[in-house]
C-alpha cells in the first residue's frame, strides 16, 4: 500500500494543482451567469426570454471556438516536454493567428444566425430584443478567441493560474458593468438588456488585453534569440487547424446534442422543459469539476507523450481516473440523497419538482460515464489525437443518444424522462470506444524503443 501511495501521490498532487485554478475560474463564470440572469430578470420575463434565446444561439459558435482553441494546449505541452523553444515561439505566433482567423469565421457564423433569427419560430415579443442583444454579444467572440489563445498557451506551459486570475477580474468587471449599464446607475446610460451585452463585450476585451500582456512574460516564451521563419509559422498554423477543427466538432457535438434534447422536450410540455433546465443546471456543477481534472490531465499527458514515457502516461492517466471516481461517488451520493430537495431551489411547482427529481436519477447514471469520457478524451487530447475521437463522439451522440432519446420519449412511452435516457446509453458506448482507442495508442507507443521508462 505504501509503495502504491508513493507511485501515485505525485500524480494526484500535480493534477489537482493544475485543475484547481480551472475549476475556480469555471465556478466564477457560472456565478456571473447566474448574476446576469438575476439582473436581466429584474427587467421582466420578456427580456429574460430574449437573453436566453440569444445566448442559446451564441453558445453554438462559442463552444466550437472553445473546442478549437484547446488544440493549442497539447501542442504546447509536447513542445515543452521536448524543450523545443523554437517550436514554442512558433506556437505562440500560430495560436494568435489561428484563433484570430477562427474568430472572424465564427463572427460571420453569428451574422448568419442573426439573419435567420426571425425565422426560428420564436415569440414575436422577444425577437427584436434578442436580435439587438445577440448582435452585441456576437462581437465578443473576437476578443474571447484572442483570450483563449493566451489561455491555452499558458495551460500548455502548466500555468493554469493566469487564466483563472484574468477570468475572475473580468467577471467582476462584467457584474459592475451590468449594474451600471442595465439600470443606468452613477450617470451611466440606462440600456436595459443591451447593457448586459455591452458589459459582456467590454469584459472580454479586457480579458484579451490582460492575457496578451502577461503571456509575453512567461519564461519559456521569452527566448528572444530564437527566430521563427515563415515556413515554420505556416506549418504551425496548419498543425493547430488540423487538430483544432475535430476538437471543436467534438465539443460542438456534445453541446448541440443537449440543445436538441431541450428542443425535443419542449415539444412535450412546459413542465418537462422546466425540469430539463433545472437538471441541466445541476449537471453543470459536476461537469465543471470533471472538466477541471481533464484540463490538468491533458497538460500532463502531452508532456509525457513528448518524452515518450508510456509508464508515466499510464500512471498519470490512472491517477486522473481515481480522482474522478472519488468525485463521482461523492457528487452522485449527494444528488441521490438531495434529489427531492434540489429542484425546490429553482421552483415551487410540484409537477416540475417531481419530474426533475426523477431526471436526477438518470443524471447520476449519465454523469458516471460522462466523467470517465471526459478523462479519456483529455488523455487522447494530450496525445494530440482528435480526429477519430471527434468522429466517435458524433456517432455516440447523434447516431445513438439522440435517436434513442427520441424513440424512448415519443414511441417507447417514457415521455419527458425518455429524452434523458439516451445520454447514459450514448455516453457509455462513447466511453467504451475511447477506451479501445486509447488501448491502441498505448500499444503503439509501447513499441517505441525508449530508455526513459
Amino acid at each position: 500500500m505504501k509503495r502504491y501511495w508513493r507511485l501515485f501521490r505525485p500524480h494526484y498532487a500535480e493534477t489537482q494543482r493544475l485543475a484547481l485554478p480551472v475549476i475556480i475560474a469555471q465556478v466564477g463564470q457560472i456565478t456571473v451567469g447566474l448574476v446576469d440572469n438575476m439582473m436581466i430578470g429584474q427587467l421582466g420575463k420578456t427580456e429574460l426570454a430574449a437573453a436566453a434565446f440569444a445566448n442559446t444561439l451564441f453558445a453554438l459558435p462559442l463552444i466550437f471556438g472553445m473546442g478549437f482553441s484547446m488544440a493549442i494546449t497539447p501542442l504546447v505541452g509536447q513542445a515543452m516536454g521536448k524543450s523545443k523553444f523554437k517550436q514554442l515561439k512558433a506556437l505562440k505566433t500560430g495560436a494568435i493567428i489561428t484563433n484570430s482567423i477562427m474568430a472572424i469565421l465564427l463572427a460571420l457564423t453569428c451574422w448568419m444566425l442573426y439573419i435567420f433569427m426571425s425565422e426560428m419560430n420564436q415569440p414575436d415579443s422577444i425577437i427584436e430584443q434578442s436580435r439587438s442583444f445577440f448582435s452585441i454579444i456576437s462581437l465578443s467572440i473576437i476578443p474571447l478567441m484572442i483570450f483563449l489563445s493566451g489561455k491555452q498557451l499558458a495551460e500548455g506551459l502548466s500555468n493554469t493560474r493566469l487564466a483563472m486570475v484574468v477570468t475572475l477580474i473580468a467577471n467582476v468587471i462584467n457584474i459592475i458593468g451590468n449594474y451600471l449599464l442595465i439600470f443606468g446607475k452613477f450617470g451611466a446610460p440606462q440600456l436595459g438588456l443591451n447593457g448586459a451585452g455591452w458589459s459582456t463585450l467590454l469584459s472580454r476585451i479586457i480579458m484579451a488585453l490582460i492575457i496578451m500582456l502577461f503571456i509575453k512574460k512567461l519564461k519559456p516564451l521569452r527566448v528572444s534569440a530564437v527566430k521563427v521563419n515563415a515556413t515554420e509559422a505556416i506549418q504551425t498554423i496548419k498543425s493547430i487547424f488540423k487538430l483544432g477543427v475535430p476538437m471543436g466538432l467534438h465539443m460542438f457535438s456534445e453541446a448541440s446534442a443537449f440543445i436538441l434534447a431541450g428542443i425535443m422536450i419542449g415539444w412535450l410540455s412546459d413542465t418537462g422543459l422546466a425540469a430539463h433546465q433545472i437538471v441541466i443546471s445541476l449537471s453543470t456543477f459536476g461537469f465543471m469539476l470533471y472538466q477541471g481534472i481533464g484540463v490538468g490531465t491533458t497538460i500532463r499527458i502531452s508532456q509525457f507523450t513528448a518524452r515518450q514515457v508510456p509508464s508515466l502516461i499510464k500512471r498519470a492517466s490512472n491517477a486522473s481516473f481515481q480522482i474522478v471516481l472519488a468525485m463521482v461517488l461523492v457528487i452522485s451520493s449527494a444528488f441521490i440523497l438531495l434529489r427531492n430537495w434540489l429542484p425546490q431551489l429553482f421552483t415551487n411547482d410540484a409537477e416540475v419538482i417531481s419530474l426533475a427529481s426523477d431526471m436526477i436519477i438518470v443524471l447520476v447514471i449519465f454523469q458516471v460515464f460522462d466523467a470517465f469520457q471526459i478523462i479519456y478524451s483529455s488523455i487522447l487530447r494530450g496525445m494530440a489525437d482528435a480526429t477519430i475521437p471527434g468522429i466517435l463522439t458524433a456517432i455516440s451522440y447523434f447516431g445513438i443518444a439522440i435517436p434513442f432519446s427520441y424513440w424512448a420519449s415519443f414511441h417507447g412511452g417514457f415521455g419527458e424522462i425518455g429524452i434523458w435516457l439516451g445520454f447514459p446509453l450514448g455516453l457509455s458506448i462513447c466511453t467504451l470506444l475511447f477506451h479501445l482507442r486509447l488501448k491502441i495508442l498505448n500499444k503503439n507507443m509501447a513499441q517505441i524503443p525508449t530508455s526513459k521508462q
